[in-house]
C-alpha cells in the first residue's frame, strides 16, 4: 500500500506490503524509518505554544463509529412509512424527495429542518410543522442508531487508543497552553477516555445536578496548593473539548431560561440508545447551510475554534476529518492567514481528483507552503497508527490497569 508524506515542501512516497499489515513489528519498523516517515521533523510542531486537534468521524471508527458514506441511505423504513400515508399532506412528497435524494445525510437533515421552519414561520401551519418535526426526530434517531456509538458499546474494552491519545497530548510541559480538542463527533469517546484515566476536562458546561452550557468555563483554570503558604500550581493534566455540532448528551431545556437553553445529561456505560429522548436531543449534523450552525450555542463553539487558530506558535492537527463541512473549512482557511499556524493533516486515503476541493487545494499548496504538512494513506492516516507512532509525545500517566496490578501484588 502506498502512503505519501509532504513535509517542508517535499513529498516522500512510502510503500508498505499489504501482507504485513497485521505484523506489529513490521509496522513499528516502518514508522521508525526516518526515510519513510520523517518523525524527527514533526516533533517540534507538537511543542508549539498552542496545540489544537480537529478530530472527525475517523477517530471514532475504533469504538464502532461509522463514517458517513455518500452512497448510503438508511431511511428506507421512514420513506416507506411516508409513502403509506392514506391522505398525505403537501409536505410529505417533499420529505420523500429529500430522503430519497443522493444528497449527503447532512443535507437531507438540513432540508427537512428548512421545511419545518417554513411551515412553522411562513405558512403558520403548526400542525404540519409538528408532524415534520416528528419526522426530523425519527431521521435523527436513525442517524444515531446507525452512525453514533454509545458508551455501552465501547467503554469497557474499546477505548485504549483514545486513552493513549489523551495521555500523550497532556504530557507537554505545563508552561505551554493546554491542548484543545475540537470535534464535530456526537459520541462521548474523548470524555469517556478522560474519565477512565483520571484526566480533568472541560466541555463548556457548568454545574453538578443541573449542568448547563456556559462557554465562559472554557477560560477557567484549576490550581492546587500543597499548603496555605505556597502559591497555587496550575493543573496541567487538563483538556478543553469543544463539541462543534452538539452531542448525544446535550438536550434542549427551555426551563433553564438563559441565552442557550442547553443542558447536559448523564449517559452512563449502561445507557441504551432507546432510552434517549430524541425530541430534545441537540445533535444537528447539518453542514451545508452555514446559517444554521451559527445559531447558539454553536456560534460560541465555532468562535472559540476560530480564535484558537489566531494564537502564536500554533499547531492544528487534523485527524479523521472529511473536509466537507463548510463552517470548519472556512475557519481553517481563515486560520491560514496566521503566519504562525502549522497545519498537520492526516488523510486516510490518497488525495486525488475525487477528494474534496478544499483538501485538494491544501495538497497543492503544501509543496510551496511549509506550514502545511500532509500525511496520506491508510497507514499514516489511521487514528490508531497516528496515536501509537506519529504523535511524538510520551505517555504521562501510568496506565490504571498496571497501577492496580502493582498495588494488588504489594498487598499480598
Amino acid at each position: 500500500m502506498e502512503n505519501q508524506i509532504t513535509i517542508e515542501g517535499k513529498t516522500i512516497v512510502s510503500e508498505f506490503p499489504d501482507e504485513n499489515i497485521s505484523n506489529e513489528t513490521e509496522l513499528s519498523n516502518f514508522f521508525k524509518d526516518e526515510e519513510k516517515v520523517p518523525l524527527s521533523k514533526l516533533a517540534k510542531y507538537y511543542l508549539n505554544e498552542s496545540l489544537n486537534f480537529l478530530c472527525g468521524s475517523g477517530t471514532s471508527v475504533s469504538i464502532g463509529g461509522k463514517t458517513i458514506n455518500k452512497d448510503e441511505n438508511p431511511f428506507a423504513t421512514l420513506i416507506a412509512e411516508l409513502k403509506a400515508l392514506p391522505e398525505p399532506k403537501e409536505y410529505v412528497s417533499q420529505l420523500i424527495k429529500f430522503l430519497e435524494s443522493d444528497d449527503l445525510l447532512e443535507k437531507k437533515f438540513d432540508k427537512i429542518n428548512q421545511e419545518y421552519l417554513y411551515y412553522l414561520n411562513n405558512k403558520e401551519d403548526e400542525d404540519s410543522a409538528t408532524e415534520i418535526k416528528s419526522y426530523l426526530d425519527k431521521s435523527l434517531k436513525i442517524f444515531v442508531e446507525n452512525y453514533v456509538p454509545f458508551p455501552i458499546d465501547y467503554v469497557k474494552d474499546k477505548l485504549s487508543i483514545h486513552e493513549l491519545f489523551i495521555n500523550k497530548i497532556i504530557s507537554r510541559k505545563d508552561t505551554l497552553n493546554r491542548p484543545k480538542i475540537f470535534t464535530p463527533n456526537y459520541d462521548l469517546a474523548f470524555e469517556n477516555g478522560c474519565e477512565k484515566i483520571g484526566v480533568s476536562y472541560n466541555n463548556g458546561f457548568r454545574g453538578v445536578h443541573m449542568r448547563k452550557f456556559d462557554p465562559d468555563t472554557f477560560h477557567n483554570e484549576t490550581y492546587i496548593k500543597q499548603d496555605s503558604s505556597q502559591k497555587g500550581k496550575r493543573i496541567s493534566t487538563y483538556l478543553n473539548i469543544y463539541k462543534l455540532h452538539g452531542s448525544i448528551s446535550w438536550q434542549y431545556a427551555e426551563s433553564i431560561n438563559d441565552l442557550y437553553n442547553v443542558k447536559e445529561v448523564q449517559i452512563s456505560d449502561t445507557s441504551k440508545k432507546e432510552d434517549i429522548g430524541f425530541e430534545s436531543i441537540m445533535i444537528y449534523p447539518i453542514q451545508t447551510k452555514k446559517s444554521y450552525s451559527l445559531d447558539l450555542p454553536y456560534s460560541e463553539l465555532f468562535r472559540n475554534f476560530s480564535k484558537s487558530l489566531t494564537e502564536t506558535q500554533n499547531t492544528l492537527v487534523i485527524i479523521g476529518y472529511s473536509f466537507i463541512d463548510e463552517h470548519i473549512n472556512d475557519i481553517i482557511r481563515t486560520g491560514l492567514y496566521n503566519p504562525n499556524l502549522t497545519l498537520i493533516i492526516h488523510s486516510y486515503g490518497l488525495i486525488n481528483d475525487t477528494s474534496p476541493e478544499f483538501l485538494k487545494t491544501l495538497k497543492n499548496r503544501s509543496s510551496s507552503d511549509n506550514r502545511i504538512i500532509i500525511f496520506e494513506g491508510s497507514l499514516v492516516g489511521d487514528f490508531t497508527n497516528i496515536v501509537k507512532y506519529l504523535i511524538p509525545l510520551n505517555s504521562f500517566i501510568q496506565p490504571k490497569n498496571a497501577l492496580i496490578e502493582t498495588l494488588k501484588e504489594l498487598s499480598k
